[in-house]
């Protein structure tokens, strides 16, 4: 019987992380160009995480559902997109636990997101 306790108690601590490391939201681009990378960060970190396109590009009015990291708990992130080589932009405190699509924009050099 202890046995049985033991392997209940890991497979629901995996579980529990498994489904608390990943949460997926739709990006969707509404820039005049292609996204080459998204990258979130801890709000005010500046500590950027991977391209979340991965070797990938988002095209003009396209849109690509992704798994991005997540925890209960850790919801504010900072989100960058680059479009061009040392052209990135900036959205401040994303809460991405309510976030279930990001539409990005670019206009005159100032970048916002709709986020629903």
């Amino acid at each position: 019987m202890p046995r049985i306790l033991v392997v209940l108690a890991l497979t629901l601590a995996l579980a529990s992380q498994a489904l608390a490391a990943e949460k997926r939201i739709v990006f969707i681009n509404s820039v005049d160009q292609q996204i080459k990378q998204i990258r979130l960060a801890p709000a005010g970190s500046g500590k950027w995480g991977p391209n979340l396109l991965d070797k990938w590009k988002l095209k003009e009015g396209k849109r690509v559902n992704i798994a991005v990291p997540h925890d209960e708990g850790d919801c504010m992130w900072d989100l960058k997109y680059v479009v061009r080589e040392k052209m990135a932009y900036t959205i401040k405190d994303v809460d991405i636990c309510k976030a279930v699509e990001i539409n990005l924009f670019l206009k005159n050099g100032e970048a916002w997101a709709n986020i629903k």
